[in-house]
């Protein structure tokens, strides 16, 4: 029975695809200790809570002779995903920017410290974690730059023309739906305004093709981390998605070669020395670099984004408001 229940609780997350349950109950911060989120608590607001797949070009890659050092490598290139978008929309002093899906609000103190901008307002649909980013915030001394909402990123905060910068890491993905929130970012830029996004996507459409055993199991997994079917979108589809919703100079530019396989690698060695620490003698060492190996020569199509969520793309996607 308890087996049946569980099946049937994995089935009824996949089709509701809530990512407010998925942060809540199921997903905390993919640091070392992969911390759940009824874990996390925070005591100097400078503890790593990063919630991003990382951008690896110039980081060093996890490897079966550094996996104990796999908590600085993955911290290490999480931060570099939120510079690269930062770089993106040229951010710096005097813009006031909106972040729509901060996860624990790393990316917005890295932003606050590193970029100055005047101001820096955060959307979040997950309660939990606008609790622990406020308080980071106010720890850390930067109430003044970032204030942090509990709303949703299709019906934004803030006037028409209230930013300079929309900021999306890793987030859009999960918003239902993205288009509302193109929409609205679109609504509350300044014109000259700027988008920029992180985002997993197809390099082409991958569905069409697909059995109907296969999609379904691409909507299973992917519901299992709340991303909806109606955003499952080619990079084509994206570009029209956002000249359709106003914005000009559309871009997605691919990363995924700069994400998915080190990544892919780095959380096999992260859930691996979790277990080793968690739980001594449930694994070992010798047991983890072995894994790490064997993911390191994993093919691109066995990367769990193309093979669970059919998603071959991750893209820095870019776009301005005239």
């Amino acid at each position: 029975m308890v087996n049946v229940r569980q099946v049937a609780t994995r089935l009824k997350s996949a089709f509701l695809a809530d990512p407010e349950r998925f942060y809540t109950n199921e997903t905390g911060a993919w640091v070392a200790g992969m911390p759940a989120p009824s874990d996390i608590r925070v005591t100097t607001g400078r503890e790593p809570f990063w919630i991003n797949l990382g951008y690896w070009k110039h980081v060093e890659k996890v490897d079966d002779a550094n996996v104990e050092r796999v908590g600085e490598l993955f911290r290490s290139a999480q931060a570099e995903m939120a510079r690269l978008l930062a770089r993106t929309a040229k951010l710096g002093p005097g813009d006031a920017v909106l972040d729509c899906g901060f996860g624990y609000a790393d990316q917005d103190l890295l932003w606050a410290e590193e970029f100055k901008p005047a101001s820096i307002v955060g959307v979040n649909i997950t309660p939990n974690q606008v609790k622990v980013g406020r308080e980071r915030v106010k720890l850390t001394g930067l109430e003044g730059v970032v204030r942090l909402e509990v709303g949703s990123a299709t019906a934004l905060p803030g006037p028409e023309g209230a930013f300079d910068v929309v900021f999306a890491l890793e987030s859009a993905m999960h918003f239902r739906m993205r288009q509302d929130f193109l929409r609205e970012a679109f609504r509350v830029l300044k014109p000259g305004g700027r988008l920029v996004m992180a985002d997993m996507a197809q390099k082409t459409d991958r569905e069409a093709g697909a059995g109907l055993r296969a999609r379904l199991r691409y909507r299973y997994w992917r519901g299992l981390i709340a991303f909806p079917e109606e955003n499952v979108w080619s990079t084509e589809r994206y570009r029209e998605e956002l000249r359709r919703a106003g914005f000009q100079d559309a871009k997605v530019e691919s990363i995924a070669d700069d994400v998915y396989p080190a990544v892919n690698t780095a959380l096999v060695a992260l859930r691996g020395i979790t277990q080793l620490e968690r739980n001594p003698g449930s694994t070992s060492l010798h047991q983890v670099r072995a894994d790490v190996h064997k993911a390191m020569r994993m093919t691109p199509e066995q990367l769990q984004w193309p093979a669970l969520f059919n998603c071959d793309e991750y893209a820095v996607v870019s776009a301005r408001k005239p």
